[in-house]
């Protein structure tokens, strides 16, 4: 059974009613006319209509009509959404596809009194999921008194509000289930409890809010925190990341001092703590919450950076096996040792499925022993930057059987050794993302044994590690995962254009019955994005014979020096999908590449284009002219072009020109 959500205000439109004219015959048929009034009392029966052909696509099933939509991405969906009603209504009121529709707000005015908002007060659908990044409030708007009862998530960013208008639209969406008030320090600097106490004693809670984000926020006290907290009482997910960094340090341990009571007040409904790059929560706090018996967590992510004893880390590698009490001891024969805060945290949270642990100096290898073993439900872990580990530290996380994500970017100390025997195993059955950024140390044949054990990855980066991203690599990158859908290979120097299209290898990577075969890059047809930022060594015979990808979106091609008139050509003509395209400080790039850029790609909303010294003033009315679409625009140093804001000011969808690098 399909499930449609109707909005309010929406009236489907009826098929007009068939009605039969009735002719008459003006003939003279007597002298007296009889016969005409028989004419007129009997008409002559019209002859039988034929029965309606429906053919064409708006006639297809409401089945296979969603089945198709479910196929491809949302932007094609939306598209497909403009066709006809019937269309329309599959695409916008199926319940699935409108639950991932965000509706973003940003750079302008939120009052009713001006464009956009003043145009949604007349909107006949609603709202669900709404994110307001760099606005400014003024006042109370009528927008959440229309549609705040149907907002289930909300995402004010960097907005100028003050706590007035944030209660005001917080009472306004009963229904909230997400809240995330992120980089918004004006608000808190100007939320004086002591001044306003009238504005601030609201008597209303938010029964179904349940995640809440503050994170980068600087200023967010104790009154600011239990205000908002009070509103959420059955609270379960906390992202209090990168806060307090701009205030005393007494004020900071304070803060995270009161945080940890909150926690132990909620112990048994919070499911998700993050405290990535929040300072003052040390090896103490850990403690704390090690102590805490109904905390159960599944996600969790902080910055370690403690150092952990040289007598404990000893005694985890002679004792694997250890017995930690109530009272946070290990006993070691009849002498207890007092154990670090972080090691008996992990090892009571056996229900972590998420953990981050980007850019902990304090976990070494006796700690990833640790997680390996006491974490086996984990499905993400995050190592990036994490430098302290070896090759012996990931030497077991082979033993994650239901691991699907790992980052281990910036371990510099791992070699091809611990990559083929603790992450290249055929256990790990779910893996879909795979991050080895800037790990110089890897070599090819340990991506190669990668593309032969996890055919499924979706997601692969290997930016800044030139000795793994090597032609071979990618020949066997493009046979094997095929169902890559993001390949990030900035500064990938050692790829050429035989690695990406095939030809001209000096060593062909598969013999099939003495025949030599090679792969081109557009054989991975679900890719969406390309990153090939200072990969210098590619030029237009990669975009002539290895782009036909026809579900690329965004496309990165910074400092590919080589890249000309004639590659561009056959791009804007293979790859029509594209929506983000990056041609900085490429020096061939003309006025004749915009133009063909902007003619063919339809949907190009983002073009970067900084540090072309060939582009002229022509190239700014080629994208006023050709761009409907294209909202943020990037032309820093280019020197021969003047006064593009001003060139481009009667571009509508256009929110911003970025001219300063």
């Amino acid at each position: 059974m399909m499930d449609f959500f109707i909005a309010k205000n929406h009236n489907t439109s009826e098929s007009p009613v068939k009605v039969e004219l009735l002719t008459l015959n003006t003939k003279k048929e007597s002298q007296n006319g009889f016969d005409s009034m028989k004419a007129l009392a009997e008409p002559t029966p019209a002859a039988p209509s034929p029965e309606p052909v429906f053919s064409g696509f708006n006639y297809l099933p409401m089945e296979l009509l969603l089945k198709i939509m479910k196929q491809i991405s949302v932007d094609d969906r939306l598209a497909c959404g403009q066709t006809c009603h019937r269309w329309m209504e599959a695409a916008h009121y199926y319940l699935p596809f409108n639950q991932r529709i965000v509706y973003k707000f940003t750079n302008v005015n939120f009052t009713d009194y001006e464009p956009p908002i003043k145009n949604f007060l007349d909107a006949f659908r609603i709202f669900p999921r709404i994110a307001i990044k760099s606005c400014t409030f003024y006042g109370n708007s009528q927008f959440w008194s229309l549609f705040g009862e149907y907002v289930i998530e909300l995402s004010l960013k960097n907005c100028l509000i003050k706590d007035t208008e944030l209660l005001y639209i917080l009472e306004n969406v009963p229904n909230l289930r997400q809240l995330k008030i992120e980089q918004c320090d004006d608000l808190f600097r100007s939320w004086y409890f002591e001044k306003r106490m009238s504005c601030c004693q609201s008597h209303f809670v938010l029964p179904c809010l349940v995640d809440v984000s503050l994170a980068n926020n600087d200023f967010l006290d104790e009154l600011h925190f239990n205000k908002l907290m009070t509103l959420a009482p059955n609270i379960a997910h906390l992202d209090i990341s990168h806060c307090f960094k701009m205030i005393a340090s007494h004020r900071r341990v304070a803060m995270v001092e009161h945080i940890m009571r909150f926690i132990n007040m909620h112990q048994f409904q919070l499911l998700t703590l993050k405290f990535s790059g929040t300072l003052a929560i040390d090896d103490i706090c850990l403690s704390t919450l090690a102590m805490i018996d109904g905390l159960s967590l599944d996600t969790f992510s902080m910055t370690f950076c403690d150092k952990i004893p040289a007598a404990i880390i000893d005694l985890l590698r002679r004792q694997p096996d250890l017995n930690i009490t109530q009272d946070l001891e290990w006993k070691v024969g009849r002498h207890p040792i007092k154990a670090p805060g972080f090691i008996s945290f992990l090892v009571r949270q056996t229900n972590l499925v998420h953990l981050d642990l980007t850019s902990s100096l304090g976990v070494t290898d006796e700690v990833m022993e640790l997680i390996t073993t006491c974490l086996p439900k984990l499905q993400t872990l995050k190592l990036r930057r994490c430098i302290l580990i070896t090759d012996e530290g990931i030497m077991n996380i082979v033993n994650l059987q239901h691991l699907e994500v790992l980052d281990l970017s910036n371990c510099y100390r791992i070699s091809d050794q611990a990559m083929y025997r603790g992450v290249i195993g055929r256990k790990m059955k779910n893996f879909t993302e795979l991050y080895l950024c800037e790990l110089p140390t890897l070599s090819d044949y340990s991506l190669i044994q990668v593309t032969l054990n996890y055919e499924m990855i979706q997601i692969l980066d290997l930016s800044n590690s030139p000795n793994a991203a090597t032609d071979a690599t990618m020949q066997y990158i493009n046979y094997y995962l095929v169902s890559l859908k993001q390949l990030h290979l900035y500064c990938c120097t050692k790829l050429t254009d035989s690695g990406l299209t095939g030809i001209d290898l000096p060593v062909k990577p598969m013999i099939t019955w003495d025949q030599e075969e090679t792969f081109p890059l557009d054989r991975l047809f679900k890719l969406r994005v390309l990153n090939l930022t200072g990969c210098y060594r590619i030029s237009d015979l990669s975009l002539q014979n290895a782009f036909k990808l026809a579900e690329l979106k965004e496309l990165h091609l910074a400092r590919c020096y080589q890249i000309s008139e004639e590659g561009i050509r056959v791009l804007s003509e293979s790859a029509k999908a594209l929506e983000f395209i990056d041609l900085s400080e490429c020096p061939n790039i003309n006025d004749s590449c915009i133009e063909m850029l902007t003619s063919n790609l339809k949907r190009l909303r983002t073009l970067k284009v900084n540090k072309c010294p060939k582009l002229t003033n022509a190239c700014l009315e080629i994208i006023g002219r050709n761009c409907s679409y294209l909202k943020f625009l990037h032309v820093s140093a280019c020197p021969r072009l003047k006064k593009p804001k001003e060139r481009l000011a009667h571009l509508t969808s256009l929110k911003a020109v970025y001219v300063e690098w």
